[in-house]
């Protein structure tokens, strides 16, 4: 007997699962993403906080420590908005807004109906995955598919691209639960 099963996918759909989606998205140079990808100088204090909480006695400290991972989880999310803070102010001082539109996403990029480039652009994207804001920067190659053009990520990170294919999981996640509770309610 084998452990192992195979899934068939059509030879044309070499591509991610795309659902509809609102996002906010921007197109700007395909420099700017990665300026925007640049890590932000600062040091991170949560992290090493943290360090020094587990070397505290499990036993004797416990409420202490309790206390303290509950100030480190503070501190860590401000942390993550101030960063956040500071690409929008580096979107917003090249004058690039982020503006929501009616796309398909998937892990390997998106369709955007009423936008129009060609060739290598930034795309930023304001997502919304797990309840916390996230602000993805990357480059992609842009074609026109007649109805819609199409942003095909280049060279997107791991940490990104998980990103991406949450927000999709959770949207899907969504419409399905839309659909059953209208049949439910039919």
């Amino acid at each position: 007997m084998q452990d192992s099963f195979s899934v068939r996918v059509p030879p044309d759909e070499g591509r991610f699962f795309r659902a509809p989606a609102r996002v906010e998205l921007a197109l700007d140079s395909a420099d700017s993403a990665a300026a925007l990808l640049r890590p932000v100088q600062a040091r991170r204090l949560a992290g090493q906080a943290r360090e020094v909480l587990g070397r505290l006695s499990t036993r004797r400290d416990a409420e202490v420590k309790e206390a303290l991972v509950h100030v480190l989880d503070a501190v860590s999310a401000l942390e993550r908005e101030v960063e956040l803070l500071h690409r929008r102010a580096l979107l917003g001082n090249r004058g690039v807004a982020l503006v929501e539109h009616d796309v398909r996403i998937g892990g390997d990029g998106l369709e955007v109906v009423g936008l129009q480039a060609e060739g290598q652009v930034g795309v930023h994207l304001g997502l919304r995955v797990a309840g916390s804001y996230q602000l993805v920067s990357v480059r992609a190659h842009a074609r026109d598919a007649g109805t819609h053009v199409e942003l095909l990520f280049d060279d997107i990170d791991a940490a990104s691209r998980d990103l991406v294919v949450a927000f999709v999981f959770e949207q899907q996640r969504r419409a399905r639960r839309r659909e059953l509770d209208a049949a439910f309610r039919a």
